[in-house]
């Protein structure tokens, strides 16, 4: 989305470059403007052949004249840094996670540090984050919250006042903590055999919770839906959203139930769902892990339509700063500082 954008202006070229690539063509819609090539022809492990993989990035960066490398995800910042001697290219880090966590790649551990010496710019998901980063390692270049943009759907959404449909969508992983959602459906469904409970998403951990599904009984009600091909139907359908998860980034199916006007229950965990959800306004925070306080929650907005309906009426509160306008014109100035830089 947001290199669609900055390729509208004609004072930006973009290039998608990738490791490899496995598909002929990309998940998702992408600018015909927008040119894309990889490092590797094949399916390649980058750290495997480290120096190598470096080598062909160093050319690559040449041959297209790049002038600015973002890392979509710090942990590249371990083939990109290196590249700042011999080049010139200025390097933005631009993280995905939290600082708080290295979800399956201990290099993070490395290379956090190191873009905070040597990288032009670090781009955080929330203010949360921006502050961890600052606490933590006292970088020497800028740190920089921008959220990710929110779409707008079409036609506007009204909100299902009557649905007796609860929401909630993402990869079934450890990350996302659909384990713990299990044992709030277990307390929540069998007092309410008129709701559903829908899960949209895919992942390692369905085997997992399916059998815990089936041992709680409520098969008939929690249903795992796996990967859709329009969510859109569904956020129009539902009555709330519930998120469980264990740490975000910055989770965009809240930012994409916010937009469909849905009230949100959902764990305050690190980072995102604060900066998102205001507590008693458009929806409730849970405190993280807390089984019996989440279906605490999930109960009183079944039992209170009037609850729903007067968090739906405000979830478009605070919107603005997730427009996608708001951040293109974000990145542009940070595009500019790094480009030409304050002289001191």
């Amino acid at each position: 989305m947001v290199a669609n954008e900055l390729v509208k202006d004609s004072s930006y070229k973009v290039f998608f470059i990738s490791l490899f690539e496995e598909q002929p063509q990309p998940f998702f819609p992408i600018d015909e403007a927008i040119k894309r090539d990889t490092v590797y022809s094949t399916v390649t492990h980058g750290i495997q052949h480290y120096f190598d993989t470096v080598k062909q990035l160093r050319g690559l960066v040449k041959k297209h004249h790049i002038d600015v490398l973002i890392d979509i995800d710090g942990i590249l910042d371990m083939y990109t840094l290196p590249l700042k001697r011999g080049t010139g290219v200025k390097v933005i880090s631009w993280e995905h996670f939290n600082y708080l966590q290295n979800p399956g790649v201990p290099y993070r551990k490395l290379t956090r540090p190191w873009a905070a010496r040597k990288a032009d710019a670090i781009v955080t998901l929330t203010t949360a984050d921006k502050n961890l980063y600052e606490q933590h390692l006292n970088p020497k270049c800028p740190v920089i919250d921008i959220p990710n943009p929110m779409i707008v759907p079409s036609p506007a959404p009204v909100y299902a006042a009557a649905s007796q449909t609860i929401l909630s969508s993402g990869r079934l992983t450890y990350q996302k903590g659909f384990d713990m959602l299990v044992d709030v459906a277990e307390q929540v469904l069998p007092r309410h055999p008129d709701w559903q409970w829908l899960i949209l998403g895919e992942g390692e951990d369905r085997p997992m919770l399916e059998e815990k599904i089936a041992r709680a009984g409520i098969g008939k009600q929690l249903i795992l839906k796996g990967r859709v091909p329009d969510t859109d139907s569904y956020y129009r359908k539902s009555a709330f959203f519930v998120l469980t998860s264990r740490f975000e980034g910055l989770p965009m199916v809240l930012l994409e139930a916010k937009a469909y006007g849905l009230p949100i229950v959902s764990f305050d965990c690190p980072t995102g769902p604060s900066e998102i959800i205001e507590d008693a306004l458009n929806g409730n925070l849970v405190r993280p892990d807390d089984i019996s306080g989440m279906a605490e929650s999930v109960n009183r907005l079944i039992e209170d339509r009037a609850i729903r309906e007067r968090y739906a009426l405000h979830a478009g509160d605070g919107d603005g700063r997730f427009a996608k306008e708001t951040i293109i014109d974000q990145w542009k100035t940070l595009l500019n500082m790094v480009l030409r830089p304050i002289s001191r």
